[in-house]
C-alpha cells in the first residue's frame, strides 16, 4: 500500500463523521422563533442553547447569526420596535412624541423583560437601525420644539424612564392580587398623565431656552 494510501486509511479510521449542525438557519427564521419564545416566557429565558434546541440546530449554527446572547435579545428587541413603528407623520411636535410614547410602550408591554433589557442597556443599543430611527425621531421633534442638544439628550432619559418604566411596573403586578384590575387601570393612567406632564415640561423648557 503507498504512503498515501495509508494516510487516507488512517484519517478514515481516527476520523470522526461530520456532526450535522440541523436545518439551514436564515434571519427571518430566527427572528421569528426569538419572538415567540419572547411573548410566551419572557426574554429572561432565552439562551443559545434553548433557542438552539427550539430551532432543531447547533448552538455552533446560532452563533454565525449573533455573536451572543447579548447581541441575540438586541436583535429581539428591536425586532419587537419593528412591529410597532410609530406614525410620524403628524404635522406637529406634540403629536408625534405622542405617537412614539405610544407605540413603544405598546410594543415593549406585549414582551415580558423587554422593557427592562433596554432600560438598562440603552447605551449600546442605539447602533440598532429601528431604536436609532426613533431615536432620531424623538430628537427630530424636540428640536422642532425649540430644546437645545443637551436639553434633548435630559428629554430622551425622562421619555424612556416615563415610558418603559410603566411597562416594568405593569409586570410587576401579581395576578393574584384582588386588586390588580384596579392596578393595571392605575398604572395605565399614570402612563397617560406622565406623557402629558412631559410634553408640559418640555414647552416650558422651551420657552426659556
Amino acid at each position: 500500500m503507498r504512503a498515501d494510501q495509508q494516510t487516507i486509511t488512517r484519517t478514515s479510521r481516527r476520523g470522526r463523521p461530520p456532526q450535522s449542525e440541523g436545518p439551514a438557519l436564515d434571519r427571518a427564521r430566527l427572528v421569528a422563533t426569538l419572538l415567540d419564545m419572547a411573548r410566551s416566557g419572557g426574554i429572561e429565558a432565552l439562551n443559545i442553547r434553548p433557542v438552539a434546541q427550539r430551532l432543531g440546530v447547533s448552538p455552533r449554527l446560532l452563533y454565525h447569526h449573533v455573536r451572543d446572547k447579548e447581541e441575540m435579545l438586541g436583535l429581539l428587541t428591536d425586532e419587537i420596535l419593528n412591529g410597532r413603528m410609530p406614525d410620524l407623520s403628524a404635522p406637529d411636535w406634540e403629536s408625534r412624541l405622542r405617537s412614539i410614547a405610544r407605540a413603544v410602550h405598546m410594543a415593549y408591554r406585549d414582551f415580558p423583560g423587554s422593557a427592562t433589557f433596554i432600560l438598562s442597556r440603552s447605551a449600546n443599543r442605539l447602533e440598532l437601525p429601528n431604536a436609532l430611527a426613533i431615536r432620531r425621531a424623538i430628537f427630530a421633534a424636540l428640536e422642532e420644539a425649540g430644546l437645545t442638544p443637551r436639553q434633548s439628550e435630559e428629554m430622551l432619559v425622562i421619555f424612556s424612564v416615563i415610558v418603559l418604566g410603566n411597562v416594568v411596573v405593569a409586570e410587576s403586578l401579581t395576578d393574584n392580587d384582588d386588586r390588580l384590575a384596579m392596578q393595571r387601570s392605575v398604572v395605565e393612567t399614570a402612563f397617560i398623565r406622565a406623557t402629558d406632564m412631559l410634553l408640559d415640561a418640555i414647552r416650558a423648557i422651551a420657552g426659556t431656552a
